[in-house]
């Protein structure tokens, strides 16, 4: 997809959660909805805007390889995890 649009920042974040788990408050007692989150040179700029709108962000490395690991099908696709602060 980055290669359509050249110059373009790409970072796949969100379609790894269900709608369900992303439109409440992402703030639960049992600590924050994990948010994986995997690209490039943007990445940095996700993980802060994801981190103020309550999510925990954890990246997982390049667009190539983590974002296999969110994609569908993936091992982490649609997990629904907490992280405790």
């Amino acid at each position: 997809m980055a290669s359509l649009l050249p110059g373009a920042r790409v970072v796949k974040a969100f379609n790894a959660l269900y709608g369900q788990f992303i439109a409440p408050d992402p703030r639960h007692e049992a600590g924050r909805q994990v948010l994986f989150l995997a690209g490039d040179d943007a990445k940095n700029t996700v993980k802060v805007l994801t981190s103020e709108f309550g999510f925990a962000p954890v990246d997982l490395g390049t667009l190539r390889e983590g974002g296999r690991l969110i994609q569908l099908g993936g091992p982490l696709s649609a997990l629904h995890a907490f992280k405790q602060d």
